[in-house]
């Protein structure tokens, strides 16, 4: 049975190729446009392992990752940033994530994030 893998990010277009480059990989992708829509994925799904954008229209990641802990998750939670590694790292610790994921990224080095996380898990 596929890992299920939830990806929140506001973008559509990045959205669309963060989910074929998880589907050619062999994962089952829900998507979500919004925090909201993310936290409501999250409770109908309960998927394998979260792929947060930090900067979401209604919300940043990082709010997502401490909502979903404070729920009980336990599922890894990458953040996707722009933002230095060291300062997103920080806060993504802070607020719960598991590791993060530079924008642009390396498709290769995605996978290999969520091989990791999805093995520690």
């Amino acid at each position: 049975m596929a890992k299920t893998i939830l990806v929140i990010d506001d973008e559509r277009e990045y959205r669309a190729l963060l989910s074929r480059i998880l589907e050619a990989a062999g994962y089952e992708v829900v998507e979500a446009g919004t925090g909201a829509a993310g936290l409501k994925a999250y409770a109908e799904k309960a998927p394998d392992l979260m792929l947060v954008d930090v900067m979401l229209p209604d919300m940043l990641g990082y709010e997502f990752c401490k909502k979903v802990r404070d729920e009980g998750a336990r599922q890894p939670i990458l953040i996707c940033t722009v933002r230095s590694a060291v300062t997103s790292l920080a806060q993504g610790v802070k607020a719960g994530s598991t590791d993060y994921v530079l924008k642009p990224f390396d498709p290769e080095d995605l996978l290999r994030r969520v091989k990791s996380a999805l093995r520690d898990k």
